[in-house]
């Protein structure tokens, strides 16, 4: 074998990189024994001197040989060219990896005597492109699936073994909802054993309020086993294994400026086995899991959103369409509840109390509710699952206990609340969909009135179809109320109040009508309950008063009007005497009538005796077909009462003077004769009524028989009606 005379000086040309720190230089003979390598070389094998005469094979991760073999033979063969190639050393650097360049040693004459190899240690780049490979992984992961965020941990304790090569066991804490760390993936150890540890908020390792990974070595895990109690420690110690735990590296995983995990590595031989490259890598793994925790708690946002009423938490329909959807099929009620008097708190005492209501109501609700029931809430409407619940009787008596304990709450801070529902009721039905039954229980409110509970039948459902027509139909026709317009097809006929003596007209009561330019006439019985309900009747009632008061201005004759519950604001005194002033009437001039049901609610009572004492005359509306009682007639600063059609319906066409229905009406007048009202009775269409009720001394009276309701357009019309003749 020649001899190439190089074993430890460099051969000619290559001294300069006997120094070189970053270039590696070896070279072998054509047995592939060491005959030079230069510093760089020896330092990144870790060797003091070159071991001449050794295979260089040896010095070769074994995997990689036959690799380094093939391209030494094709050096060889081609002696004028250079072939590159990467491969790993048994070096004490774990996961090392080095780039080399090899051709032929040639002699003087051109033969080949061995060979040369430049290298590169690519260590560095070799470990961040796994990192790189690690890091898309578990992100595309994150994005491609719903992982909780105990799994989001675990695979990121997996990408970790994966980027540090020194871990040799790990593990995951999650803050939980009692404010506390519990470990929730482990890699190396007993998970089942960790997860009876937990940490408080000041007790991990690393308290960085940013992600920064730091090594703790075996003095720092003494010191914090220290602050454990024995129970925890016993574990920490036993399958935690951390008396054996020689360097641990950890990380806070922060989301929003607070830690939300943590990840921990650990190496059982020595302190110094994690690197600088270590740190940034499980650093770089931490800030991937935040930002996978921070999606996580904005996808959970987001149903959260989807599935919740902005206002008051509570499930929404969405919602509740969802949670029907994972119930198994059994015996179940939907019941949707709406109270019309939540809209009047909303609209006189603002948003704000209108949710300290909807909060109270709903705490209320759920504390008679059981823990399989549900209560979700939308569009002012209450949605109620009562699970086992599959007949009438037994949606009574649970609405019965409701109203009860919603009652007794509300009582103290908001007596006014009239808390009379109307409820719509639907059992479910096999094969029924979660979309069905909220469809069902709507439908059957929909027809239900205020106090009135319906349940669902199928034949309800042309019944919506039209009031569905006719609520569209009707927001379209009081469309111009918006812009101080008149409403389309709606106009005032005009019946009047006689006295019975010798049928004088007494005054005037307004009545609305509407004439749809397709249908026809549409009953107030229809519209008036969908205005009232919409929150229309405000302006659509203002529109009555300004036509009202107008027509009693122009002809010189008192006219009633009727006011809803909802057109009692505290404003509605100011407004009428602006419109009064403007058309020079006096407010005796204008009578105001109101029902039963409408002056029973103590909110509406002080605006009726404020228009009182502005002097308008106020007339108790249909007495006797509602719930008053004599102790509330004389609390209300009443001129007159009407009585209800019914009382001389019930009179029969021909009375009689000794039937108890005769008595009652005696009775009747005696009370308002007592309390000093004026008595009116409405509905009378014969003549024989006519007579009794005059000859029993009853001095006022409205009805077919006296003047039906007509529109007055001429002063021919009014006339005649002044005459009877209308």
């Amino acid at each position: 074998m020649p001899d190439l005379n190089f074993h430890i000086k460099a051969s000619p040309g290559l001294e300069p990189l006997d120094l070189s720190q970053g270039i590696m230089v070896l070279q072998t003979d054509l047995e592939g024994r060491f005959v030079y390598a230069n510093r760089a070389y020896l330092q990144y094998m870790g060797l003091q001197a070159l071991p001449i005469g050794a295979s260089a094979l040896e010095h070769t991760d074994p995997r990689d040989v036959p690799t380094v073999i093939e391209v030494v033979h094709r050096a060889l063969e081609n002696p004028h060219q250079t072939f590159w190639v990467e491969f790993s050393k048994p070096t004490r650097k774990p996961w090392n990896r080095s780039r080399w360049e090899f051709m032929a040693l040639l002699d003087q004459h051109g033969k080949p005597v061995g060979i040369q190899c430049i290298g590169f240690d690519i260590s560095d780049a070799y470990r961040r492109a796994r990192f790189q490979g690690a890091s898309l992984e578990l992100l595309a992961s994150g994005l491609k699936e719903t992982l909780s965020p105990e799994e989001v941990l675990q695979r990121a304790l997996e990408a970790a073994f994966k980027v540090v090569p020194v871990a040799q066991a790990g593990s995951a804490t999650l803050l939980q909802p009692d404010g506390c760390f519990r470990f929730v993936a482990a890699k190396g150890y007993d998970l089942e054993a960790l997860q009876k540890v937990y940490l408080h908020p000041r007790e991990p390792l690393s308290l960085s309020q940013h992600i920064q990974a730091r090594v703790f070595t075996q003095i720092d895990i003494a010191r914090f086993n220290q602050q454990l109690d024995p129970e925890r420690r016993a574990i920490i110690e036993g399958p935690g294994r951390v008396g054996s735990i020689q360097a641990m590296l950890a990380t806070p995983v922060v989301v929003k400026g607070m830690a939300r995990a943590y990840l921990y590595l650990d190496h059982f031989e020595r302190p110094d086995a994690f690197d600088e490259l270590d740190l940034r890598h499980l650093e770089g793994l931490a800030h991937h899991v935040a930002w996978l925790l921070y999606g996580n708690e904005l996808r959970n946002e987001v149903q959260y959103s989807r599935q919740h009423d902005p206002q008051t938490g509570l499930l929404n329909l969405y919602g509740l369409r969802t949670t029907l959807a994972l119930l198994s099929p059994a015996p179940r009620a939907l019941l949707a509840l709406h109270c019309r008097s939540l809209e009047r708190v909303r609209r006189l005492e603002g948003e704000a109390t209108w949710l300290a209501v909807i909060h109270s109501l709903a705490e209320a609700m759920q504390a008679e509710l059981r823990s399989t029931d549900h209560l979700a809430f939308e569009r002012g409407i209450f949605w109620l699952v009562l699970e086992g619940v599959d007949n009438p009787t037994t949606t009574q008596a649970v609405l019965t206990r409701l109203q009860v304990r919603v009652r007794e709450q509300l009582a103290a801070r908001w007596p006014q609340l009239d808390f009379s529902p109307r409820v719509g009721v639907a059992f479910a039905q096999p094969g029924s969909t979660p979309l069905e039954l909220p469809q069902a229980a709507e439908i059957a409110l929909e027809q239900a009135q205020p106090g009135q509970v319906r349940f669902y039948d199928p034949a309800l459902v042309k019944s919506t179809l039209e009031e569905d027509w006719l609520h569209q139909a009707l927001g379209q026709a009081l469309r111009p109320l918006k812009s101080g317009g008149t409403p389309l097809g709606f106009f005032l006929h005009y019946q009047p109040i006689r006295t019975l003596e010798d049928r004088r007209l007494q005054h005037l009561e307004a009545l609305l009508r509407w004439q749809h330019p397709k249908r026809g006439p549409i009953s107030p019985a229809l519209f008036l309950p969908i205005a009232e309900e919409e929150g229309w009747m405000v302006e659509l009632g203002g529109w009555v008063l300004t036509e009202a008061i107008a027509r009693a201005a122009q002809w010189g004759i008192p006219i009633a009007v009727n006011l809803s519950g909802s057109q009692l604001e505290p404003s509605l005194p100011e407004r009428i005497a602006g419109l009064l002033q403007r058309h020079g009437l006096a407010p005796q001039h204008l009578i105001l009538e109101v029902t039963e049901q409408v002056a029973l609610n103590e909110t509406n009572l002080a605006v009726l005796r404020q228009l009182a004492r502005q002097g308008h005359p106020l007339y108790l509306d249909d007495f006797g077909s509602g719930f008053s009682s004599l102790e509330r007639i004389t609390s209300l600063p009443l001129a007159a009462i009407k009585l209800g059609q019914g009382f001389v319906k019930n009179l029969g066409p021909n009375p009689r003077a000794d039937t108890s229905e005769a008595r009652l009406m005696r009775a009747v007048q005696a009370i308002g004769h007592g309390l000093r009202l004026k008595v009116i009775v409405e509905g009378i269409e014969t003549e024989a009524q006519y007579r009794f009720l005059l000859a029993e001394g009853f001095s006022l009276g409205q009805g077919y028989l006296l003047g039906r309701p007509a529109a007055i357009e001429s002063s021919e019309q009014l006339q005649a009606m002044r005459r009877g003749d209308a």
